[in-house]
């Protein structure tokens, strides 16, 4: 910012102005996630439960963010998948859900972005967003879900997102996990008990 003072140059003043709004939302971000970790582990924050709708949550989510998507990548979620239900945490669920497909975003630049779900035998909902993006490396795939954890220190983020949606999702009495292959996409998912299935 000390450099708006040394130019009278208007570009170049926009370009650090936009410069420093920029850093100014990265740090915002940055304090709003230490936070909401910080008050998850803490066991101050209530966990919400509810009946979820979890076909509701990933068609909103869909929608939402596909303004944001390149134009050479489709983000998709198939509508005729069954609805299921889920007696959880809506706000978190799709906090996390939400995180998944905005990492899909920043690392995928031309292909797809899939939002879904199958229910497994053991009546668990497996809910994952898959991606056609640049891969995770197989040795840092146990990282990832670390604190200030940055496969790709150039991305926007503060590296605490999956931190904090595998903290939610431990509350919520799942797993979370991620399959990725270097170059080939990555799939991430969590697995959440199912209490009721729907009759559509």
């Amino acid at each position: 910012s000390s450099l708006l003072l040394e130019t009278e140059d208007v570009e170049e003043r926009k370009q650090y102005v936009s410069i420093v709004q920029k850093n100014n939302e990265c740090l915002l971000q940055l304090i709003s996630d230490v936070l909401d970790l910080s008050k998850i582990e803490s066991g101050s924050v209530d966990i919400n439960y509810t009946d979820v709708n979890v076909y509701e949550v990933c068609q909103d989510i869909r929608q939402s963010l596909s303004m944001k998507v390149d134009k050479e990548v489709e983000l998709t979620f198939d509508p005729d998948l069954p609805e299921y239900h889920i007696f959880s945490d809506a706000y978190r669920i799709r906090q996390v859900i939400g995180n998944f497909v905005t990492n899909a975003i920043k690392f995928t630049s031309e292909g797809f972005i899939k939002i879904g779900y199958e229910l497994l035998e053991d009546k668990e909902l497996l809910v994952y967003v898959q991606d056609s993006g640049i891969g995770i490396p197989r040795e840092r795939l146990d990282d990832i879900f670390e604190r200030f954890v940055k496969l790709n220190t150039f991305a926007k983020g503060t590296g605490l997102g999956l931190a904090i949606c595998r903290v939610i999702v431990e509350r919520l009495g799942g797993t979370i996990g991620a399959d990725s292959k270097e170059g080939e996409g990555s799939c991430f998912w969590f697995r959440l008990p199912i209490t009721q299935k729907s009759n559509n």
